[in-house]
Order: structure tokens, then C-alpha cells, then sequence
């Protein structure tokens, strides 16, 4: 079966929000072998949503849309799937209730536009949406309308299958793990498909396809490269083939790339950096400060962002002025006047300080220049020193990162989050 995504809203095409429903989307739908060969974003126009309709029911299997299901004026998909698939609109009942019931649960006043959507293309059933008034709309095409394509018309029994969903990813993600999902693999019999994800760090993707070219990887598991600030994971797909080979050739290549890739690969699948250092920070019983200057308390913020960080994560410091360095931290004058606060002597300051202020097992410092300004023709913007101490030793990193100062800024936590991963669990490259 093969799916096209189809995103509804001039809010997408006029650049205003970033299209994060499509990815969630790709990614449930790969997991049951649904291939998705399209994406496409289209304005509210109703003209423009119909011939994007066409265009994708004539050669796809699966349709799913998002976005344009609410009761406002440019709200327009429903009208545009019935005008799409010639379908003549009809007011539901069930869903009206619905509606209703949704306003006296959250006691507000009904506005009679709201039940503007209980009207769908007739032949579609209702989708319930548990956190919103917008139904989803669940539309077999069995048997072909006159208007659709010549393609469409000639498919094998079974016809396509059209999918429409809110544009609010809450209620989007509800709507498709309760309803859409269970139904899709019903109608794809669920077929085995195994997946690993590597996650690396430091490394970009011309580096690790130089070491994919080196494995010896079957026809049946499919490699993506996925890059990130700073990170670049490797999804190893296997289809096609009986689950215990799939599950043994996924367990081979995992072994040859943490072979091969060393310490760049910090964690598999949903796990994140902040939480691998979590970890490993726990299991030594090791406690940590942080002292801030160019991040501004986005390191903290990642940290903390793990449940149960208050077992390890003691103490953070954000200081952007010399005088906090010298006051809270402990930064002598000297040194900030003789190297600058950017510079290797203050960053290992700061970490000893912020690490004798909370009486933590290591400290780390970030400081930099994350621009667009304060730079000097020796310390460019994308400068960053990252320090870490504990009682016994010091060790300081030279970066400098590419980018706007929020790219800067993330690539500068990432950095200082691998180095204290390698720093907790002695890891040289």
C-alpha cells in the first residue's frame, strides 16, 4: 500500500507554522508498511484542495489529509472531499450530539457554527475525537465516483482509502492512534516490519555512509539518514522477509556500526542524550552542577527535562555578566580581564566554581559567543569553550558552531551533553 500525506492550510504554505503532522504521520504509517510517496501542502482554497484530492486519489492507495476540518470560514476540507469524490454532504446526528455534549462537559456556550462540522460526505464514517469537536473522517472509495481519474478507476477491487484528520497535532495524534491506526492494520494485516534507530553524535552523514558502504546490507532492510543539530541517526527498516532473520541481520548491522562508529553512537531508538547522561550519571551515583553563559539554561533545561533528574542534577547557574561570574562563581578578575569571558582559563573557572557552589561530583561550564553580535577577529560568532571539573581534574573544548544563535546555542548544548556523557563514562575516542 502506498499513502500520500496531504496538509491543508495557508498558515503551512505562507511558511507561519512548521508542518509537524507529516512526520508523526510518515513515521506510524512506515511502521505498518505503508510507504509514503508523497507529501503535499496545499492553502485554503477550496479549488486548489480538490485538485489535490484528485491528483493524489489517482495513484495512491492511502489519502490522508490534515487540517481544515473546524467550523471556521477557511475551514474547507470537508466540502472539498465531497466535492473531490462526488459525494453529496449530510448532516450526521451522531456527531451533532457530540458536539453538544463536548460543549456541556467544558461548560461553554454553544456556537451554532461548531455543528457545521457534524455534516460529511455521505459513505464516510465519523472518527470520534476525544479532545476536540472536529471529527475525523474515514472515507472508503470501494467503488470509484464518476469524477475520479482513469487510474483510480482501473484499481484492483479493494479502491482507496481516504483519510482526513485535524490540523491541531493533539487532537490529529488522538484521532489517529484510536480510530485510524487499529483500522489500517486490520486492512494490512499487519505485516512484520522490524526497525532499529542509531543514534550518533558528533559525526556528519557523509562520515557514516563512508561506513554503511563498508557493511554488507541486504535487499530487504532499507537505510535512512536522518541529520540533526549536531546528531545524525541511522534507521535500519527490515521488511519482507521472516521475522527472526530480520531481527538477526538488524542485530548484525547494529553490532558492525557501534563496531566501526566508536563512541559517536550514544543510544538506540527514542533515546535521547540528555537521558543517556541521566543515566549514566545515576548509575555511578554522580551528582552535577552547571554553570551557563551563551546557552542561557538550554543545557539545564534538557537536563531537567528527564524525569528523575533531581537524583543527579544539583545546581544551575546562568551568569551572562563578568560581575556573576566573579560573585557566584568564584572567576577571578585577573582572569576575566587578562583572557576575556570567552576563553578556555574562565570556562575551567566556572566549572570548578559552579561545582564547589553546589558540592557536586562535576561541574560543567558552557561560554561562547552565540551572535549575531559581540564577536572580535579573534573570537568569531559560533565560538563556544566547554569545561568540566570534578575534585581532581580539569578538561576544556575548543568549538565553534555554524549557524543562527539559536543553532548555535543547540549545537553548543549538544557538544557540552556528549562531553559530559564521555566525561561519566571514560569513553576516548
Amino acid at each position: 500500500m502506498h499513502a500520500e500525506l496531504l496538509a491543508i492550510g495557508s498558515e503551512l504554505t505562507q511558511g507561519h507554522t512548521v508542518n509537524t503532522n507529516a512526520a508523526y504521520l510518515a513515521r506510524q504509517l512506515g511502521e505498518l508498511g505503508i510507504a509514503v510517496t508523497r507529501q503535499v501542502v496545499v492553502a485554503d482554497d477550496r479549488t486548489a484542495i480538490v485538485e489535490s484530492l484528485r491528483a493524489a486519489l489517482d495513484h495512491s492507495d492511502l489519502v490522508i489529509t490534515t487540517g481544515g476540518l473546524g467550523p471556521t470560514f477557511d475551514d474547507l476540507t470537508v466540502e472539498a472531499i465531497a466535492d473531490a469524490t462526488n459525494r453529496p454532504l449530510a448532516t450526521r446526528p451522531e456527531v451533532a450530539r457530540a458536539i453538544r455534549t463536548f460543549y456541556r462537559r467544558h461548560r461553554r456556550r454553544l456556537n451554532r457554527l461548531a455543528l457545521r462540522q457534524a455534516c460529511l460526505p455521505v459513505g464516510a464514517l465519523a472518527l470520534p475525537n476525544p479532545v476536540g469537536t472536529a471529527p475525523g473522517v474515514w472515507l472508503p472509495l470501494d467503488l470509484p465516483a464518476p469524477r475520479l481519474g482513469v487510474q483510480r478507476a482501473a484499481r484492483q477491487a479493494g479502491g482507496a482509502l481516504l483519510v482526513a484528520l485535524p490540523g491541531v497535532p493533539r487532537e490529529m495524534q488522538a484521532i489517529m492512534e484510536d480510530s485510524v491506526l487499529p483500522r489500517l492494520r486490520r486492512r494490512t494485516g499487519r505485516p512484520f516490519i522490524a526497525s532499529r534507530t542509531i543514534r550518533t553524535v558528533g559525526l556528519v552523514e557523509l562520515q557514516i555512509q563512508a561506513v554503511l558502504r563498508q557493511l554488507s546490507i541486504p535487499a530487504f532492510v532499507q537505510v535512512g539518514l536522518y541529520p540533526h543539530l549536531g546528531a545524525v541517526d541511522v534507521r535500519l527498516t527490515a521488511t519482507g522477509t521472516p521475522q527472526q532473520r530480520a531481527l538477526r541481520t538488524l542485530n548484525r548491522l547494529e553490532r558492525a556500526l557501534r563496531r566501526r562508529l566508536g563512541s559517536a553512537v550514544y543510544g538506540l531508538d527514542e533515546q535521547m542524550l540528555e537521558g543517556v547522561v541521566g543515566e549514566a550519571l545515576a548509575r555511578q551515583h554522580k551528582t552535577l552542577a552547571v554553570a551557563e553563559s551563551c546557552t542561557g539554561g538550554l543545557v539545564s533545561d534538557r537536563i531537567t527535562n528527564v524525569p528523575g533528574s533531581s537524583r543527579y542534577f544539583l545546581l544551575s547557574v546562568v551568569v551572562y555578566g563578568n560581575r556573576m561570574k566573579e560573585t557566584l562563581l568564584g572567576v577571578a578578575p585577573s582572569l576575566l580581564a587578562r583572557h576575556g569571558a570567552v576563553s578556555a582559563p574562565v570556562a575551567a573557572a566556572m566549572a570548578q566554581g559552579v561545582r564547589k557552589q553546589a558540592g557536586s561530583a562535576i561541574g560543567l561550564a558552557i561560554t561562547g559567543i552565540a551572535g549575531p553580535t559581540g564577536a572580535t577577529p579573534n573570537k568569531p560568532v559560533g565560538l563556544v569553550y566547554l569545561a568540566l571539573a570534578d575534585r581532581r581534574r580539569n578538561a576544556v573544548k575548543r568549538c565553534h558552531f555554524r549557524g543562527d544563535r539559536v543553532a548555535i546555542k543547540y549545537q553548543a548544548s549538544q557538544a557540552a551533553l556528549d562531553g559530559l556523557r564521555r566525561w561519566v563514562l571514560g569513553l576516548v575516542d
